[in-house]
């Protein structure tokens, strides 16, 4: 097969990518969700080195593969945040299904991987679907160690357990279950931003930095598809103890539960347990056909809570990294 690999050109390849990056994901990305993204992200990378010489800064190039009749086939791209551990890139590499072993794949890395030594990174990070050995395969081969596995959970709501969504009072009667929505104002952002902040650096396999508040911003509230009434909160008094973010998907009338946070001074006291069980009553009370989470498996106490709640197990991703010599 004849093979053409060249720079993703914005906006001329949305589509393409899109339809690439849908083999993979969990749930539907279209074209306008890559501009968006590429309206948070700086069209020009801008890589340092610390004072150890590891590679920092940012960067996101992409590549895409053509066949000789002008077809997309593979998609790749190389990133890493300016908030990413140093010495660190994230890499994905995608073929077309029906244009498998041909070696798309592998000249899409060859491509990346020349890339990585160009820029000196120390440690690759990719992400694979758990149920995809042909691709565990191709990285296991190419020097890739698992190092995680990164669950995916659903729950269907349809023929929930309704008696499942009583929980008892907090035991602190200063608590309140509340969204967002209910708490405008810069004050409850700023103390919701530390409260991410800080329970990021316990979630197991978090490393390097938390992006700061004006980036938190960026990719938080400020996003289209954020919604404050999905934001739901815990709070001690005026302070935010417990968050849940939801994000709705409308093209499969669901809902992704893609944080959950409680501050470690609060823990034990049930506050996880009752957000995740007001954002069951939140997505029923919206019509919405389930929700879907995301769990790392070192992650024991989130994980006993959502399979205690009727969250099913599903397809999930592989962390697989690779240290460069």
């Amino acid at each position: 097969m004849e093979i053409v690999i060249r720079r993703m050109v914005v906006p001329d390849d949305y589509e393409d990518v899109a339809r690439l990056i849908n083999v993979i994901a969990s749930e539907v990305v279209t074209a306008q969700d890559l501009a968006d993204e590429d309206a948070r992200i700086p069209a020009v990378g801008s890589l340092s080195r610390d004072e150890e010489g590891r590679l920092t800064g940012h960067d996101r190039p992409r590549w895409i593969a053509k066949d000789g009749e002008g077809r997309t086939i593979g998609y790749a791209h190389a990133w890493r945040a300016p908030w990413s551990s140093p010495g660190v890139l994230y890499e994905q590499v995608i073929v077309d299904p029906n244009a498998r072993h041909q070696g798309v794949g592998r000249a899409l890395f060859d491509v990346v991987m020349a890339y990585t030594s160009e820029v000196r990174a120390d440690r690759v990070i990719v992400d694979l679907r758990d149920d995809d050995p042909v691709s565990l395969a191709f990285a296991t081969k190419r020097g890739f160690k698992q190092e995680r596995h990164l669950f995916e959970s659903c729950i269907e709501l349809a023929n929930l357990d309704r008696e499942s969504l009583d929980y008892p009072a907090f035991a602190n009667d200063s608590f309140q279950m509340m969204s967002l929505a209910d708490r405008p104002g810069e004050a409850m952002e700023q103390q919701l931003y530390e409260l991410y902040r800080a329970t990021h650096e316990d979630i197991p396999g978090f490393e390097g930095e938390y992006m700061w508040y004006s980036e938190w911003r960026k990719w938080t509230l400020d996003k289209e598809d954020f919604e404050r009434s999905l934001a739901l909160l815990v709070l001690d008094g005026d302070r935010p103890i417990g968050v849940v973010q939801l994000t709705a998907n409308p093209e499969s009338e669901s809902l992704y539960n893609s944080f959950t946070g409680v501050d470690a001074a609060y823990r034990g006291q049930g506050i996880a347990r009752a957000l995740k069980i007001q954002s069951i009553r939140e997505a029923i009370k919206r019509g919405y056909r389930y929700i879907r989470t995301n769990n790392d498996s070192l992650n024991a106490p989130m994980l006993r809570i959502n399979r205690s709640l009727g969250y099913q197990p599903v397809p999930g991703y592989y962390m697989m990294t690779r240290n460069i010599e």
